[in-house]
């Protein structure tokens, strides 16, 4: 990703994804939902002279220290397999990804629920940070039902919102329109706000409250904010 993109729109703030893995643990433990976040897909590739042995991939050496059961942010994962010696003679690919991080179940009715974690540090969400199959991705799991959408943080007001991926249908429809600003979601949307205990970001009560004011399927969204 080249910098004038990072400098546009959303990223994953590995902060603000321990925070929500955190919140979906204890939403587990309460028994309101059973949410997880994806393994990042990919594959080990070995050069052509170099023989195989089997189907044992041995550890990398950056992450050899890890043990079972130990996490570590993508980036730092990125940044560790990166890091290799040129001799190793295995390498991690990472795959272009067609679900979002995360995905799961809300009790006790079962009903699917599916989303992606960005941070912005601008007061829009970009749709260039928005990658084509993880919106159709969406946008099928909604037609069947499913909870679907993006948890955006908007970082320099320190403020999080669930937009769900009808919005974000409704804004590219408006051919003029290139990001959801922040205004519209501060203005239409509920606030994440933080919860008890183990919940740091409250996000399916505020899921709650707008569809009861808007409908599970957001047809009370009608028209954008100017």
């Amino acid at each position: 990703m080249t910098r004038g993109r990072q400098q546009r729109g959303a990223e994953r703030g590995s902060g603000f994804q321990e925070a929500i893995n955190r919140t979906n643990e204890a939403y587990e433990q309460l028994g309101r939902a059973c949410i997880t976040r994806k393994a990042i897909p990919g594959k080990y590739v070995v050069p052509k002279n170099i023989r195989r042995q089997g189907l044992i991939v041995p550890p990398s050496p950056s992450l050899a220290h890890l043990k079972t059961g130990d996490t570590m942010p993508s980036s730092s994962l990125r940044q560790s397999l990166a890091s290799e010696q040129e001799g190793y003679p295995r390498a991690f690919v990472p795959e272009s990804r067609g679900e979002p991080d995360y995905g799961g179940v809300i009790a006790p009715t079962g009903r699917g629920i599916f989303y992606d974690a960005k941070t912005t540090k601008r007061d829009s969400l970009d749709f260039d940070n928005l990658h084509p199959h993880q919106v159709t991705f969406l946008e099928r799991m909604a037609d069947c039902g499913a909870i679907s959408g993006f948890l955006v943080e908007f970082a320099t007001r320190q403020l999080v919102f669930f937009v769900p991926i009808q919005v974000v249908a409704l804004f590219r429809r408006a051919r003029q329109r290139k990001s959801i600003p922040y205004h519209f979601c501060a203005e239409r949307l509920a606030r994440v706000q933080p919860g008890r205990g183990l919940v740091i970001y409250d996000y399916l009560s505020a899921i709650e409250a707008q569809e009861r004011t808007l409908g599970a399927d957001y047809r009370g969204l009608t028209q954008l904010a100017t």
